[in-house]
């Protein structure tokens, strides 16, 4: 609900461009270091479900406080408090579904789940639109409201059921110190491509540059995520049948080529068709990179190998938010939008020559 009329929100509130990626990069890489924490302490405390109820229960709490800011550092406080909440929850929860779906429907089980958490980001802008529109554009009750769907999602998580085979398995498991050699090629190849990934806050900014209404915004944001939503199980699906190493290839080339032409093309009628063609990139990359990490980690170092994989990214997002906002405001928002498409071409070439190498040694 919250998310597209943040940018504006801030840009209401005073801040500049530069500033809107000072604030998302602070949020999203400050907070990303408690990934690293908590998903070591649940594979060192062999649960899983505690944290995802501590951290979804957190954020629901922080998002409707924003309807109270009055200046922008109190949306960055909030803003990290939520991101501090992902940071507890995701890596549990993405090991614990790593557990939950057999090894050669890993990739349709997490596109699954991306697919739910899509559909949830493209209704969630449709009911912030309709309360926009009863209540003459009043965001702050767009802000309010949102505790209502949050607190029942954290209703919900009480009927998860954790399975308890994981002590178990870390009690046979031989002790090892270190994720492998090809998961710390991927987190550090998916660092480089982090770099040219700027919060997705400028897309936002974009779109309302083009021409695109304010009130208008949040339906972008249901078009990329509903195409996300229903390409996520395809693709995940597509990489179990052919593997994830060329679906994660592509996946690069097609980032590239969208942040190519969201640089070239500034009309209003182009906006929505960039917004369906991101929504492919999202629908072939969350899910698919998420089950990749687990057929490189064993299930009992999961947690830990999915929270550092997130705080690489969201370091990463710090700079980049940096990088992209200064080049749209010293040079041009093309130039921005091109670096960023140069950064995942970059990645694409470091991860085939990995793969590679991988392979070679292997044979």
């Amino acid at each position: 609900m919250i998310y597209p009329l943040v940018p504006g929100f801030l840009r209401s509130l005073g801040a500049t461009n530069t500033l809107v990626g000072v604030i998302e990069g602070i949020a999203e890489a400050t907070a990303s270091l408690v990934k690293s924490v908590f998903g070591w302490f649940s594979d060192r405390v062999k649960r899983r479900k505690p944290f995802v109820i501590a951290g979804y229960a957190l954020s629901a709490v922080s998002k409707p406080l924003l309807a109270a800011a009055g200046r922008w550092g109190v949306v960055l406080g909030l803003r990290f408090t939520e991101r501090t909440g992902k940071g507890i929850r995701t890596p549990a929860r993405d090991a614990l579904l790593s557990q939950s779906v057999s090894e050669r429907r890993r990739g349709l089980g997490f596109g699954f789940h991306r697919a739910m958490d899509s559909l949830g980001a493209a209704c969630g802008p449709l009911l912030a639109m309709l309360i926009l529109y009863l209540t003459d554009n009043n965001v702050r009750l767009v802000f309010l409201s949102s505790v209502v769907p949050a607190l029942i999602a954290v209703s919900l998580i009480f009927f998860v059921r954790e399975l308890r085979t994981l002590k178990d398995m870390v009690a046979q498991a031989k002790k090892t110190g270190s994720l492998g050699r090809d998961f710390i090629w991927f987190a550090g190849i998916m660092v480089v491509f982090t770099l040219g990934n700027s919060s997705n806050a400028f897309l936002l900014l974009r779109a309302q540059d083009a021409g695109v209404a304010q009130g208008m915004v949040p339906l972008l944001w249901v078009v990329y995520s509903l195409v996300g939503s229903l390409t996520s199980p395809l693709f995940g699906a597509l990489s179990d049948r052919i593997g994830r190493r060329w679906t994660i290839f592509g996946t690069f080339f097609v980032y590239s080529a969208v942040y190519f032409l969201f640089g070239r093309f500034s009309t209003s009628s182009a906006m929505w068709l960039l917004f369906a063609g991101y929504g492919l990139y999202l629908g072939s990359s969350q899910g698919t990179f998420r089950a990749f990490i687990a057929d490189l980690v064993p299930a009992e170092r999961r947690a830990t190998a999915y929270g550092l994989f997130e705080t690489l990214i969201g370091l990463a997002l710090l700079p980049a938010s940096l990088l992209f906002g200064f080049l749209w405001d010293t040079f041009s928002v093309q130039v921005a939008f091109n670096v960023g498409a140069g950064f995942s071409l970059v990645a694409a070439s470091l991860f085939l020559f990995t793969q590679i190498i991988s392979r070679h040694q292997r044979s």
